[in-house]
């Protein structure tokens, strides 16, 4: 009999030793990190940009762009949380008529430079490294970095990657409006030459254009890379 009760407890503890031995569980916490494509561009100032030529003068040497004054000037901001590019391009092969649409002037009356901002060291514009019009020509006219006023003359959108305006540095150029600011200093009909795509080197005056209003709209086309 004890011999009994000793082998019941005997297993009594064996048992309770095991019931006692350490178990592990497990619970799952999904973790997602969801990135939201972020890409936006605003022209704060200069959405509308009218060249009035009232002065013989004008017809004769086009009307330049004082830089700092802002009379001429699209002032853009862009965020974006990726890498970018920036293509720029009239909507019509030529500036049109208003009161007579079969009247035109060409695009390349119209020029362009660019002024940075904040972030010139980050990218190009029209030129030092890209080829606005796909010539194989470079010209840097980044006005801020010092360069002489070398205008390219406007040209048509024809879809992306047509006219290159600004496209990533080495460093990248994601970021917000403080990191991304620039201004877009337009002129008309000073014949500015030198460009990748040079202004018509004929004067307004000697194309002989009729009065009237002529017009397009430019497009600015930002896209992430």
């Amino acid at each position: 009999m004890k011999k009994t009760i000793l082998t019941s407890a005997i297993a009594l503890i064996i048992a309770g030793s095991a019931i006692a031995q350490p178990v592990s569980d497990r619970a799952v916490i999904p973790l997602g990190v969801t990135l939201v494509q972020i890409l936006r561009i605003h022209v704060i100032n200069g959405g509308n940009i009218e060249f009035v030529f009232n002065d013989i003068n004008d017809f004769k040497n086009g009307i330049s762009n004082a830089q700092g004054n802002g009379f001429y000037d699209s002032d853009v901001t862009i965020a974006s949380s990726t890498e970018w590019e920036l293509d720029m391009g009239a909507e019509d092969a030529n500036l049109i008529g208003t009161d007579d649409p079969a009247q035109t002037i060409t695009l390349d009356n119209v020029g362009f430079t660019c002024d940075w901002g904040t972030v010139a060291a980050l990218n190009t514009c029209c030129g030092a490294a890209l080829d606005v019009d796909n010539t194989g020509a470079y010209t840097n006219n980044i006005t801020a970095a010092g360069a002489p006023n070398i205008a390219n003359g406007l040209l048509q959108y024809t879809g992306a990657a047509s006219v290159i305006l600004f496209t990533t540095g080495a460093a990248g150029n994601g970021g917000d409006i403080l990191d991304n600011n620039f201004t877009i200093n337009w002129e008309c009909g000073t014949q500015i030459g030198g460009g990748t795509s040079p202004m018509n080197a004929t004067s307004l005056l000697d194309q002989n254009v009729l009065p009237d209003r002529y017009v397009t709209n430019v497009f600015l086309e930002l896209t992430s890379i």
